[in-house]
Parts: structure tokens; sequence; C-alpha cells
């Protein structure tokens, strides 16, 4: 399988806490033998809107069509996700109107997860945000897909116990639900079949 991190840290990689934490996922992933993709979004070059337009961010989004999870991942600014992030929600609304309009979720069957770093207030607030704008394009989200690292600074995060256990709680809960989803699509696939 296949899983797309979006990396919304508004820090050069190698500052950021947001960075340390994407990368720490994305071994996981790698670990437990599927693919994992970061792309920091603050390199990108795009247009913030809500239409679809051909930049940067439509090659993002169009990579979230062809793997099997996506993860948002985001420092608290001020209480809320990162104007990175909501760019990404922003680019996205075309595809709401477009479900609702052909009556079909393209992104049914896909995980999605968050990653928050941060020390001050907002972790729930901002998964919560998240996890609305993603339930309502057909993603499912797992239980336990979310990090909330207070942590601060890469050599305290990759040690912090707490972080560590998020990280594999986001990785083997994304992947065992990925699994689920995909045999739930064949199932009902399998039914419709019979059925005629």
């Amino acid at each position: 399988m296949k899983f797309l991190i979006c990396n919304g840290s508004l820090t050069p990689n190698e500052e950021s806490n947001t960075f340390t934490l994407c990368e720490m996922v994305k071994v996981a992933f790698e670990k437990l033998d599927h693919e994992c993709e970061i792309v920091t979004l603050r390199d990108l070059t795009y247009t913030p809107s809500t239409n679809d337009i051909d930049d940067d961010m439509r090659a993002v989004i169009n990579r979230m069509f062809k793997v099997d999870g996506v993860i948002f991942a985001t420092p608290i600014w001020w209480g809320i996700h990162s104007s990175y992030i909501q760019s990404v929600i922003e680019r996205m609304d075309f595809i709401d109107s477009w479900s609702i309009d052909n009556g079909y979720k393209p992104f049914y069957c896909k995980t999605f997860g968050t990653i928050v770093s941060g020390t001050g207030d907002g972790f729930q607030h901002i998964h919560g945000t998240c996890y609305n704008f993603a339930t309502m394009l057909g993603f499912t989200v797992p239980p336990s897909c979310n990090i909330e690292s207070a942590a601060q600074g890469r050599d305290k995060i990759l040690s912090d116990e707490e972080t560590i256990g998020m990280v594999k709680a986001l990785a083997t809960n994304t992947v065992s639900y990925t699994h689920l989803r995909a045999h739930e699509t064949k199932a009902n696939r399998v039914c419709r079949l019979v059925r005629g």
C-alpha cells in the first residue's frame, strides 16, 4: 500500500518539529512494508483558491487519488492548523462539489490521519476540523490515527516514548483499516455482480 503525508510546516524541514514527526511516520509505514511519501507544502508553487488550477497543488491532489491513505501534518499556530493545510483544504473543495453532483466520493475506502505538533492548546480542535473535512470527502478515519506531540526539538521528539507510541498506533491502525476497507469494497463489488 502507499500513503501520502502532506507536511504543512511553516519552517524549513531541517528546523521543523512537524517534519521530524512526518519522518517517524514514514519509517513506521516502511517497517510495515508499505510505501510512504512526504510532500512539504511550503516547497510548492500554487495559487490559493477553491478552484482546480493546473499547478503544483493539483499534482499533489492527483497523487491523493492514487494512494491508499492521506495524512495531514501541521504545527499548532495560535490554536489552529497552518495556512498550508488550509490551502490544501480549500483547493480540495471542488472535489466535494463534484461528489455531490455525481453521487460518488472518489476518496471512499481511503484512510485519513493527522499529525499535530506544538506546545499550546489546539490539538483536538485541529484533529476535529481535519477529520470533519476528510469524512465529508469520503475518507475513513481509523481510531488512534492522530499524533499529538508536545515534544520540541528533533532529539526530544525522537526519544519521547508517548510520541513513539502514537506513531506506532497511527501506522498500525491506518494499515489495518486500509486493508479492511479494501476487502469490504471488493466484497461489495462481488455482491453487486451476483445480484445483477
